[in-house]
């Protein structure tokens, strides 16, 4: 019985070619999608896990972060009411948001910071000053700065430690420093910050 030429080297007999398609061809495993959707979901939500936010802002030539946990609102910088017999530099006065009473404090004071934060916008570009309302047990503050970035999402391994030229308080409250648009960003520890400010208050 003459069994016909043998099959080209390279190439499977046509039984076998058919037998893979029709492998490659037949629905997947009623499980197979959702077990694949389940672990891709799972590793994004991994991959979110490692990741922080900080909110962004700068203080004279100084960008500054702190974690949005304690940031109750971003507000238009408003008159300044001075306090009696209060002349330390940190406590600026008194400043009335939505018919609240709020202590303001300078936080370039606090951290040692060489301008003061302004109202006035930049030269080229319609930046403005706003009033910041931290709250923590309770206890608000307001501090202005000089520009608002807002929220930014970053790795913890990305903070680098500050550098041994910080000094004081800038120092004692600076958990790491950011690389962010080519800048670097101060983040600060807002337990070690609002400690430094409530001081103050005393």
């Amino acid at each position: 019985m003459n069994a016909g030429p043998p099959a080209p080297a390279g190439h499977s007999p046509p039984s076998a070619a058919a037998g893979a398609l029709r492998l490659l061809d037949r629905e997947p495993p009623a499980d197979y999608l959702r077990e694949w959707t389940e672990r891709i979901a799972h590793e994004k939500k991994d991959a979110r896990a490692d990741t922080r936010s900080a909110f962004i802002f700068r203080v004279g030539e100084e960008w500054l972060a702190l974690p949005p946990r304690i940031l109750q609102q971003v507000a238009e910088p408003c008159p300044v009411r001075s306090l009696p017999h209060r002349r330390d530099g940190v406590v600026k006065g008194i400043v009335n948001i939505r018919g609240e009473l709020i202590v303001c404090v300078s936080l370039a004071a606090a951290l040692g910071l060489e301008k003061e934060p302004s109202a006035v916008p930049g030269p080229d570009r319609g930046v403005y000053g706003r009033l910041l309302v931290v709250s923590q047990g309770g206890h608000r503050l307001a501090f202005p700065v000089d520009e608002v970035h807002g929220m930014h999402r970053y790795h913890p391994g990305d903070l680098r430690p500050p550098p041994a030229t910080l000094s004081g308080s800038r120092l004692t409250c600076t958990a790491g420093l950011l690389p962010w648009r080519e800048r670097t960003v101060g983040c600060l520890d807002d337990g070690l910050l609002l400690h430094t400010l409530n001081r103050s208050l005393a």
